[in-house]
């Protein structure tokens, strides 16, 4: 069965950005995980996981961008069908979420915030507006965060992976965990 790769692009994208909203900028510190998670008839779940993460901060936005070539399933076909056919790597190699940092809550030293933000992921060749969670918990010069998004990856332009006639549903839930320093 064929893993959507859009469910990567947009939980690296979102998870990153909720992370980083402090007015100074943020360099990712540390180990990073995004993972997608795909569901299907009868009890199938698709996890798709990579620790290729990178954060940007221009003092306005903050980007996180996941390149998609290593995402994996742990299925060589699947994966094969995943950055190929759903996913297109070679044409779309990264998904990003841009999120203003006004639009994000960071904690003081040694305190934990949550919230929701709004930002901008981009997959497979869109632009859209997207709303995640997100936790940020800030321990001694670093700043843990969590994130997640939920995305329909038809509005994605991406075709609902399907194999030997068993597709998975089109939305996706995507996962970003990694920690940051300003």
């Amino acid at each position: 069965m064929k893993t959507p790769p859009r469910a990567l692009s947009a939980l690296l994208a979102l998870t990153v950005v909720t992370v980083v909203s402090a007015a100074e900028a943020w360099q990712r510190s540390g180990g990073a995980e995004v993972s997608f998670t795909a569901i299907g008839p009868a009890g199938l779940r698709i996890v798709g996981k990579t620790g290729d993460l990178e954060l940007k901060d221009d003092g306005q936005t903050l980007t996180v961008a996941v390149p998609l070539a290593n995402l994996d399933t742990g299925i060589s076909l699947r994966n094969k069908h995943m950055r190929e056919k759903y996913l297109e790597v070679p044409k779309y190699p990264r998904a990003e979420l841009i999120v203003p940092k006004a639009e994000l809550k960071l904690p003081a030293a040694g305190q934990t915030g949550a919230g929701q933000a709004n930002g901008t992921l981009k997959l497979h060749g869109k632009e859209k507006p997207v709303r995640f969670t997100y936790k940020a918990d800030h321990t001694g010069a670093a700043t843990k965060v969590d994130g997640a998004l939920h995305l329909d990856i038809r509005e994605y332009g991406i075709d609902i992976p399907s194999y030997a006639g068993v597709s998975v549903k089109p939305d996706v839930d995507v996962a970003v965990s990694f920690s940051a320093t300003e």
